[in-house]
């Protein structure tokens, strides 16, 4: 993956600890969701950041977490 100067990143959440971004889409459509949190930056796919939030979601519920989630 080709890293976007952060500039053009686009600020979707600006929260007290973390801060989410969206890369510009490339000539094929496709874009990634980047992650900012204590100075780290971590990108993920749409579909990457769509398990993330339904896990935390999950988690967030009181649900015991199904997979991969670390406890």
């Amino acid at each position: 993956m080709m890293s976007q100067p952060r500039k053009k990143w686009i600020e979707l959440f600006d929260g007290e600890y973390h801060t989410v971004y969206e890369t510009p889409k490339k000539k094929n459509g496709e874009y990634n969701y980047i992650l900012s949190y204590r100075g780290m930056y971590v990108y993920f796919s749409p579909k990457e950041f769509s398990e993330l939030i339904d896990g935390l979601r999950e988690v967030s519920a009181g649900k015991k977490p199904n997979g991969d989630i670390y406890k």
